[in-house]
């Protein structure tokens, strides 16, 4: 009896001392592979100091719990994989970084072999994204057609798909997309984010509540859907609900630059200008290289009539995206009432020259060469 007892005895301290050995990194995938999330995070961070493949589990887990800012700075650092490529480029995407993101997706498909559909599927779909971001929307449908025939199981293509149909004019299509990724994936929070989103654009504000309640029950953590149910109390002039919304945003992620934003844009709407402000500042402290917020500030600038700050604003918008032509117009507005004739010729023709219409409309009535 003794000898089997301590048999006993050494092969639990054996199991013991064969856990403890586990590598911080291998603690975090044995977490996860359990659901232990935040568990796994502890363990990837702790990973992450010493090894490039701890930071790439890292950013990966990070994007899927939706801190797609700091996943970004993670899978930045970590290997030059196609996985890593992938997930950078989804959540560059998610950060609205188009030229970035595009960069990211096609590094990922050189680097991805055809048998990684999977990955091959995402970079696809974050390409169809991003060349709708620019108004190119034949190449758009062509690499969301693609990212589904790579994957046609990938609810993360069809939401691809979704978005440019929306850009297209097909408002129907994109709904039957969206649908479609929620029978792939009942759970899939981008599905979803733009089917209430959807309603949203077509004023159907309770449909839009319903749907983002509907998937919160399922994801009770996730910032997208806390952030679009923001959006729609804000659309339906709900504002208080809207603010407390937004308040769980960042307190889940405190760097979630839209609902900054979207904060700031309701302190705005009740003409409190300094709140707004501070708002805005808070989101370009996070992301200086994004447009939005410059362009917020700006307009925040004109309510207050302080037009040379404004302006200032809005330069800083157009040196972060270029192509931003209706930035551009209004540049071009403030410097007309400024009287300053060469300026605003030149920024109504730029702005031209990227198909904003109203600034074509000035050219041609100026006898402006655009």
């Amino acid at each position: 009896m003794r000898r089997k007892t301590t048999t006993l005895l050494l092969a639990l301290l054996a199991a013991f001392a064969a856990a403890t050995a586990q590598s911080p990194l291998e603690k975090g995938l044995s977490a996860e592979s359990k659901g232990l999330t935040d568990l796994a995070e502890g363990y990837f961070r702790e990973a992450a100091a010493s090894s490039a493949e701890g930071r790439l589990h890292l950013g990966l887990l990070l994007a899927r719990k939706e801190h797609f800012a700091e996943a970004e700075r993670w899978l930045v650092e970590a290997d030059s994989s196609a996985t890593a490529m992938s997930s950078l480029a989804a959540c560059r995407a998610e950060l609205g970084d188009w030229p970035a993101a595009k960069q990211a997706a096609e590094k990922a498909l050189e680097l991805a072999p055809d048998s990684a559909a999977a990955l091959r599927s995402v970079a696809m779909a974050v390409l169809a994204l991003a060349y709708c971001d620019a108004g190119q929307q034949t190449n758009a449908l062509t690499w969301a057609e693609r990212a589904r025939k790579a994957d046609p199981a990938s609810a993360f293509a069809l939401n691809a798909t979704g978005i440019v149909h929306y850009r297209r004019g097909n408002d129907s299509e994109a709904i039957r997309a969206f649908r479609q990724a929620l029978e792939i994936d009942p759970k899939n929070i981008d599905a979803h984010f733009n089917l209430s989103s959807m309603y949203c654009y077509r004023n159907n504000y309770e449909s839009a509540i319903a749907t983002l309640k509907k998937g919160l029950r399922q994801e009770r953590t996730s910032v997208k859907l806390f952030y679009c149910l923001g959006w729609a109390y804000m659309l339906k002039g709900d504002n208080d609900r809207a603010i407390e919304c937004l308040r769980q945003v960042v307190a889940l992620d405190s760097l979630y630059i839209n609902a900054y934003n979207r904060m700031g844009d309701l302190h705005f709407e009740r003409g409190e200008y300094e709140e707004a402000l501070a708002q805005y500042r808070h989101a370009i402290r996070l992301a200086p290289r994004l447009p939005e917020a410059y362009r917020l500030a700006g307009r925040t600038y004109v309510a207050q009539g302080q037009t040379a700050k404004a302006i200032r604003q809005y330069q800083k918008a157009t040196e972060a995206n270029p192509s931003d032509g209706e930035t551009f117009c209004l540049l071009a507005e403030l410097y007309g009432k400024q009287k300053q004739p060469a300026r605003e010729k030149n920024n109504y023709r730029r702005a031209a020259r990227l198909g904003v219409e109203r600034a074509q409309r000035w050219c041609t009535r100026n006898a402006v060469k655009y």
